[in-house]
């Protein structure tokens, strides 16, 4: 079922991690805060978007709201937009910014938290240029804990200068042990106006790969499996929203930097607050339909379900030839890295490994 979903990108952090290259302000006053919020609800009153199967609130760090603009952000939502029954509610978490208050607010909203951990070894986060102290984590895993989410997301990053095989290990270990049903692990890649990047951090590449390969046997070994390249999840656990969004689903983003995708056109809100505030235009990206299908399909093959014939020709407007055609265009690659059996098209861990490769072919 082609459903909507709904993203708001929070663009506020306390600082910003040497790492990160998504759109945020480090340092953002009540002022500035004020200003986003006035102007979101006049950006979701303009919308009436039909009701949605999923909300997710990134950033930035959405936490970084007080108390009294979080309850605000909820109203918002709650006001202007409508959900469908059982819908899946995100938001992104930073250990140091949460309270008590905070939690028990959040909780009654959200059914699915996701906390930036990135590693618990505070050395490996002062790399990171993460601001968060061992007191800060362990109040924030004790808090969330106690509030028993029903999803409860963990990030980590690997392949850190100075990380150990071992220090790996024991970060899974322990996200595993603070209840965490879902794990999102991602190998440091230094992306262009990073600070880690203008230091010329160039991360170990089999060291990244040792890592990728030993997340898959120790969460298995815990009941969460690999289900997309970087996510694992406990069974029925995986997130929706992310689910929905790989496979083509249309997305209703707001906020600055926020995408959407009206099932042909993707556009991405401006990059900056302040273009943002003044109302400047999205910036288009239009593909051709039958490419911007190929590109559904590229992006869905980084999880371990890939595409069933069927499922492939219920994308809008997709015709058996595009099935064809997919087949095709993957038919010359190593046969080891495709699982092609009921009539589908997945990748095998070793095809997961070279998914660029797949892609650029596939594209």
């Amino acid at each position: 079922m082609d459903t909507l979903q709904l993203y708001c990108h929070v663009p506020f952090c306390r600082n910003k991690c040497a790492y990160c290259a998504f759109y945020s302000l480090p340092g953002a006053d009540r002022a500035q805060r004020r200003r986003y919020l006035d102007h979101l609800a006049e950006e979701l009153a303009g919308a009436a978007p039909e009701p949605a199967a999923s909300l997710y609130f990134g950033g930035g760090t959405p936490s970084l709201l007080e108390p009294d603009e979080l309850a605000e952000l909820f109203d918002l939502f709650s006001r202007y937009t409508s959900l469908l029954p059982g819908a899946e509610i995100s938001m992104e978490l930073n250990p140091e910014t949460l309270t008590a208050e905070k939690i028990a607010l959040i909780r009654r909203h959200v059914t699915r938290v996701s906390l930036g951990v990135q590693s618990f070894d505070p050395a490996l986060r002062r790399t990171l240029g993460r601001d968060c102290s061992q007191a800060a984590l362990d109040r924030a895993l004790s808090l969330i804990r106690d509030a028993a989410f029903p999803h409860f997301n963990c990030d980590l990053i690997y392949a850190i200068p100075g990380q150990t095989a071992a220090g790996f290990a024991a970060d899974l270990e322990r996200a595993v042990a603070a209840g965490a049903d879902h794990l999102s692990c991602y190998a440091l890649t230094p992306e262009e106006g990073t600070r880690l990047a203008a230091a010329g951090t160039v991360p170990d590449e089999d060291f990244a790969t040792d890592c990728w390969l030993m997340a898959g046997r120790i969460l298995a070994g815990h009941g969460i499996r690999r289900y997309e390249i970087s996510n694992y999840a406990r069974p029925d656990c995986e997130c929706q929203h992310n689910l929905a969004v790989w496979r083509g689903s249309r997305l209703a983003g707001f906020g600055p930097a926020a995408a959407s995708y009206d099932g042909n056109l993707r556009y991405t809100r401006p990059e900056s607050l302040s273009r943002w505030l003044a109302g400047d235009a999205p910036e288009q990206d239009w593909l051709e339909p039958a490419a911007r299908r190929r590109e559904i399909a590229a992006v869905n093959l980084r999880t371990t379900a890939g595409w069933l014939r069927q499922d492939f020709l219920q994308l809008p407007g997709a015709v058996e030839a595009e099935w064809d055609d997919l087949l095709r265009r993957t038919a010359d690659l190593p046969p080891e890295w495709f699982d092609r059996h009921d009539g589908g098209l997945r990748l095998t861990d070793s095809g997961l490994l070279f998914w660029d490769t797949v892609a650029a072919a596939v594209l």
